[in-house]
């Protein structure tokens, strides 16, 4: 029990914004992103699946940084998918989302984030890939005129998901040290259509959940990293986290 409770801790960080697998047969994912997939090892946690590897006691090494930069999520769309013409923009817009709302639970919890890796300062890649689309039927009247006021936001990114149907994802992340680029944690969290099983569809809505639930576990596991034994929660239990008052 220890030895999970300590992965508990690290895990959440590369967590963030990580979207939820099914716990059974995972899709496969691309395998271009990380620096070092051969270290991944399956892991099943209540209904959640996902690959993880965590460097020999990088979980205490988390409160030595000062600060945290969060790179733009890369967004690589799947070559099975049925729809490939995302608009620049619209995948731009989901990239951000998905780092917005990782920077706005650490800048709550009163954790600096800078624009530049460097000493004592954690980095973190993370990415959007295998990303399978279906193109909606809309009527004409749905389509935005030419010279109308383009939407920011929340708003523009819930315009973006309205063309589209998305069936499967895969999220990766890597915490590194902004100095030496050592590896202190990676994590593969495919979200999809596994072998045999059914397609599956993402709206806003449950995006916008699942970015909060892993905000929440990032700074849940930074704040572990901070407190003695006794004090650290279970980032993984939303209720542990309200219990503790590390919101939300």
């Amino acid at each position: 029990m220890a030895a999970l409770h300590k992965f508990s801790i690290i895990t959440p960080v590369l967590g963030a914004c990580l979207i939820a697998a099914q716990a059974v047969a995972a899709p496969e994912f691309d395998q271009s992103f990380l620096s070092d997939y051969s270290k991944l090892q399956p892991r099943t946690a209540g209904a959640v699946s996902d690959l993880a590897y965590v460097a020999p006691e990088s979980h205490a090494r988390l409160a030595n940084y000062d600060g945290v930069a969060v790179d733009q999520p890369q967004v690589l769309v799947s070559p099975n998918s049925d729809y490939k013409g995302g608009k620049p923009q619209d995948m731009a817009l989901i990239a951000e989302y998905l780092r917005s709302g990782l920077t706005q639970h650490l800048t709550a919890g009163g954790y600096k984030v800078v624009d530049q890796p460097g000493p004592r300062i954690l980095y973190i890649r993370l990415a959007l890939t295998d990303l399978e689309m279906k193109k909606k039927k809309r009527s004409l009247l749905a389509y935005t005129p030419v010279g109308a006021v383009v939407k920011a936001g929340t708003d523009a990114l819930k315009d973006a998901l309205d063309k589209v149907d998305i069936t499967g994802m895969a999220f990766q992340g890597e915490l590194l040290d902004g100095q030496t680029g050592e590896v202190l944690a990676a994590l593969v969290v495919p979200r999809g259509k596994p072998p045999g099983g059914k397609e599956m569809r993402m709206d806003f809505d449950e995006l916008d959940a699942l970015v909060g639930e892993y905000g929440a576990r990032l700074r849940c596991g930074l704040d572990n990293a901070r407190v003695a034994a006794e004090k650290q929660v279970n980032c993984l239990d939303p209720a542990a986290r309200h219990g503790s008052g590390r919101q939300p």
